[in-house]
């Protein structure tokens, strides 16, 4: 699950991801492997202006032998289309990442919300996590994650054609 696409009426939506961390192999024989389950993962976002919305997300390594847990804050635009039934965005923004040590990183990527009532969507992001080099705890990743959004108001979505009396 997770909390994307809304408006300027209906501004709050809360997320529960399965998202998974994965290193190159190379990073990953050196930081104890290749591959990190981040389930659960959740997020609260706020609609702010003009297709743009803030998201706040934390995730753990829950069963791992690897200690990982993330901080995320990303500012996402939502292209004008977040009345839609399909709502794809991109962003860009930051975490910390408590692993060995705690690592800062530039976060961007894109992602896409399907909308099938005016309360539930399905979403699915990619997130690329740039580590700079000098951390020695943190390489670049990425963070795919597929999950459900909740809106708290519901949405009002703009009707399909397929639905239209024309």
């Amino acid at each position: 699950m997770s909390l994307y696409s809304q408006s300027a009426d209906n501004k709050w939506t809360f997320g529960l991801d399965l998202a998974s961390v994965k290193y190159s192999d190379a990073d990953g024989a050196n930081l104890g492997g290749s591959f990190i389950s981040q389930t659960p993962r959740f997020s609260l976002a706020k609609y702010m202006f003009s297709g743009i919305t803030f998201v706040g997300s934390v995730s753990t390594a829950i069963g791992d032998n690897q200690k990982y847990t993330t901080f995320d804050g990303i500012a996402r635009y939502d292209f004008g289309t977040s009345q839609n039934n399909v709502v794809p965005y991109i962003f860009i923004g930051g975490s910390f990442i408590k692993a060995a040590s705690l690592t800062p990183t530039l976060d961007f990527g894109a992602g896409n919300t399907f909308w099938f009532s005016d309360k539930y969507g399905l979403n699915i992001q990619m997130m690329y996590k740039y580590s700079q080099d000098k951390f020695a705890s943190q390489k670049s990743h990425i963070m795919p994650s597929l999950g459900l959004v909740y809106s708290f108001k519901g949405r009002s979505l703009v009707p399909r054609l397929w639905n239209s009396n024309r």
